[in-house]
């Protein structure tokens, strides 16, 4: 087991562990978290871990109620959203009372937002099941639901009150969804370097999955902790996402989220290389890395992909921070004028 502390404007552990669901409830019970427990779950985890955590939780003499929506990306949205508030209304939630998201990042980001604005904020607890949000979207408190135009366009940061992450659900995810997190995970390889590229490199094994879960959940909490809100640092965390956000719209979210990142990482690693910004040796390095993780993808040119880059929450008026590439654990923000994006793309 392993658990870090992340010191935001709320603190609160991420715990690590095989077998974490059966200590549910001791961990709400330690935080002083009593009342109703609304487990909010997709169509794809509920029938495989809603009966287990509801049964903990009614054990330990919490009052239980679902919500399940529809898998998918698509469900992340102001009208299932709404559905989800009233609900909670209905099932006569007040402010003492717990959202537990049990899921991936699309449940963990819905989920949080509810929480966020539901009675101006009530408890929230985050179960991630899927490696890409243990690594990555359960940790550092942003919660969000997409428009039409773009995703993640509306949204709050709201901290959870624990993150519990059981790295025996990891079992029955397909493998599509393992690679989908590798992509987030080679996110991390690339900003730190170090033991998570090593890892990546000989490739994520059972004996080194917490200890990956656990050294990229470290490498994001130190930069919540040093920009909660993204004003700097934070921005960071968004290498390749710029490019993977317009690939998920441009697919009508038929490509993934990790998936698109890893992408990004790709088509970023590339243009450094082209601009003379990425010493050669290391830029193989990566494109190494994403061919391992079985992420040396073919999608849609960049040219495509410009015209989405305007919808992007990163863009401030007419210039878009982007994630460039310097080096294995080296990369700096690079402020782009809109109306030169093409020409920085080499695409003109």
């Amino acid at each position: 087991m392993s658990i870090v502390r992340v010191k935001a404007s709320k603190e609160y552990d991420v715990v690590i562990e095989r077998g974490g669901i059966a200590k549910l409830g001791e961990y709400l019970s330690a935080l002083g978290i009593k009342g109703k427990v609304a487990v909010i779950s997709d169509s794809n985890v509920m029938p495989l871990y809603g009966e287990e955590v509801s049964d903990v939780l009614t054990y330990h003499g919490y009052e239980v109620s679902t919500y399940v929506f529809d898998a998918g990306e698509e469900s992340k949205n102001l009208i299932e959203y709404g559905r989800i508030l009233s609900f909670l209304a209905e099932e006569g939630f007040t402010r003492r009372d717990t959202l537990l998201a049990l899921g991936g990042g699309v449940v963990g980001d819905l989920t949080g937002f509810v929480a966020a604005t539901y009675m101006r904020g009530v408890h929230f607890v985050n179960l991630p099941t899927s490696l890409l949000a243990a690594i990555d979207s359960s940790v550092g408190g942003k919660t969000a639901v997409d428009l039409p135009q773009g995703k993640n366009l509306v949204g709050a940061f709201y901290q959870p009150d624990l993150v519990l992450c059981d790295t025996a659900a990891f079992r029955t995810l397909p493998y599509e969804e393992i690679k989908n997190g590798l992509g987030e995970g080679v996110k991390y390889a690339v900003l730190e370097g170090g033991r998570i590229f090593e890892i990546l490199k000989k490739g994520l094994t059972s004996d080194t999955l917490e200890e990956f879960v656990r050294l990229s959940v470290e490498a994001k909490r130190r930069i919540v902790e040093e920009d909660e809100r993204e004003g700097g640092s934070r921005k960071f965390l968004n290498l390749g996402h710029t490019i993977a956000h317009a690939v998920e719209i441009l697919t009508s979210f038929a490509v993934p989220h990790g998936v698109a990142v890893a992408y990004g990482v790709k088509e970023m690693t590339k243009l450094a290389l082209e601009r003379g910004e990425l010493d050669p040796k290391e830029g193989e390095e990566i494109l190494a890395l994403l061919s391992a993780c079985d992420l040396d993808l073919s999608l849609d040119p960049v040219e495509d992909l410009l015209p989405h880059f305007l919808a992007d929450k990163k863009r401030s008026g007419d210039v878009i921070t982007l994630v460039t590439i310097e080096g294995i654990g080296k990369c700096r923000l690079t402020e782009v004028k809109c109306q030169d994006l093409a020409k920085y793309f080499g695409v003109e």
